[in-house]
């Protein structure tokens, strides 16, 4: 429903022609499920599409997650969001921060571009890449290009286009791989799978 939306501000303009409200300062819309505060709010009542800019932020109750970044555009029909520039999110032990994400909350897939670091300190893991996909229904980490991953401080993968499985509690890739060990011996690897719950390692040379 398009209407069944709470917004609060300092100052709020309603264009009626248009079907669009502007607000300054302050701002907070809500309804049902999601809580978004941000500094000013462009809402669309036609396209249904709010963007929010300046320290947004999103805390959705019903899915139990928080998304932060500088501008964020909520569309309430595709149940898209993207974020523009200094974007974290955390959801259930995992902090994700990026540049930018676009989160579909019907695929529940979040994918996160420019310098993304993902951290889960529930099962101890650090992944670093320019592109980071994470399936959640899944419960699959996908990364893009050069990938550097950290777990348990034992292992320091080198690497791209790298899978982490959480619920097989592994982590592989096909390419190429620089592996240092917490002693700092150093394997060199064209694919390897490492299984991070029983700490064994599989490769080709």
């Amino acid at each position: 429903e398009q209407d069944n939306i709470s917004i609060y501000s300092n100052k709020i303009t309603y264009f009626k022609n248009q079907e669009i409200i502007f607000t300054e300062g302050n701002s907070k819309a809500i309804n049902d499920e999601v809580e978004i505060d941000a500094d000013n709010f462009q809402y669309n009542k036609i396209l249904n599409i709010l963007k929010a800019k300046g320290n947004a932020r999103i805390d959705n109750k019903k899915e139990n997650y928080l998304i932060f970044s500088d501008e964020i555009t909520y569309n309430r029909d595709t149940e898209i969001t993207v974020t523009k520039n200094n974007s974290k999110a955390i959801n259930d032990g995992i902090l994700i921060t990026a540049e930018n994400f676009s989160y579909s909350k019907i695929d529940n897939i979040l994918n996160a571009n420019g310098k993304v670091i993902l951290e889960d300190n529930i099962e101890d893991y650090i992944i670093k890449a320019n592109e980071i996909t994470y399936n959640k229904s899944l419960g699959k980490i996908f990364t893009i290009g050069k990938t550097n991953a950290n777990i348990h401080s034992k292992y320091n993968f080198f690497s791209e286009d790298v899978e982490l499985d959480q619920n097989l509690k592994q982590l592989k890739s096909v390419k190429n791989s620089k592996i240092l060990d917490e002693n700092s011996n150093k394997y060199e690897l064209s694919s390897f799978l490492y299984f991070f719950e029983k700490k064994f390692l599989k490769g080709k040379n």
